[in-house]
């Protein structure tokens, strides 16, 4: 039988071993065996996970810098303005959380800009996605098509509250494939005249940081993948790709948020202990 202790032992060298794949180009595959694999070890029973709701400072400036890359955005007003947005998103109560909070966080997002009154307001024309092949909203119909997602944002906080007070995390691959779909159609949906990606991905992370999944962002040379499979979904109605890019992301946030924290507390502690058995030997030597 394996023990706790010996489970913790191999999920972090599993998890290492998955690391090295992917910095080694060794790693990714539509079928998404591994981060499943990974995903279900991390969420069994006998591992002691990350607290998402304590979100460490380096993953907010990776967020916001990886975000900002990804979009090209280099005014500094829009760049406070999305730590501002994910600083909020972190610190809204789940009961206040509902589809139309998207609102509040694209306001967030330009709330230093010259004109902060763009914020938060659903575009009044029509927009085209170039190079994606994407038909987006009609936006007469974008508050109707907000308003029918509601019951699905409700639905995942329900699930969220479950797993996270239950410890029942069985179904976590149906909840993390929903919000990816729901993801996916807001996009497609495209409420807003600008800033529509990095309000989503901030959206969806707090449907993962409330079921106890740690917040992911997207890295710039990941972003041919993510359009790939964003467009594959939301124009042939086909989301492996995007379900498993997202499994995968996933891996990559518990890595830098919970893995590699144990490996240097690990580190720590075995040189602590070669220190002090050497000061033991020399204190004998006396």
């Amino acid at each position: 039988m394996v023990s706790d202790l010996d489970l913790k032992e191999l999920m972090v060298t599993t998890f290492l071993g998955y690391k090295y794949r992917k910095q080694n180009d060794l790693l990714y595959s539509v079928n998404a065996k591994i981060p499943k694999s990974l995903i279900t070890m991390y969420y069994s029973d006998n591992i002691d996970r990350i607290d998402t709701t304590v979100i460490n400072k380096r993953f907010v400036d990776s967020y916001i810098r990886n975000e900002s890359a990804m979009e090209s955005v280099h005014e500094k007003e829009e760049i406070k303005g999305l730590e501002i947005m994910y600083e909020n998103m972190i610190n809204m109560p789940l009961e206040e959380f509902e589809m139309f909070s998207i609102l509040s966080l694209h306001r967030d997002l330009y709330s230093l800009c010259p004109y902060p009154e763009a914020g938060g307001k659903l575009r009044t024309g029509d927009v085209y996605l170039p190079g994606t092949g994407t038909e987006t909203c009609n936006y007469a119909y974008i508050f109707d098509m907000l308003l029918s997602l509601e019951d699905v944002v409700n639905d995942l906080k329900r699930m969220a509250i479950y797993m996270r007070e239950t410890n029942d995390y069985s179904q976590i691959f149906d909840y993390i494939n929903s919000c990816v779909r729901l993801n996916c159609n807001l996009i497609k949906i495209h409420p807003f005249q600008d800033g529509n990606g990095r309000t989503i991905r901030c959206f969806t992370n707090k449907l993962f940081e409330e079921a106890g999944i740690p917040p992911v962002y997207i890295r710039l040379n990941e972003r041919q993948d993510y359009a790939r499979s964003m467009n594959l979904a939301n124009n042939e109605g086909d989301y492996s790709e995007i379900y498993a890019f997202y499994l995968y992301k996933i891996c990559d946030s518990i890595i830098e948020l919970d893995i590699n924290k144990r490996v240097r507390e690990e580190r720590t502690n075995e040189t602590y202990d070669i220190k002090s058995k050497s000061k033991k030997k020399k204190n004998k030597k006396k």
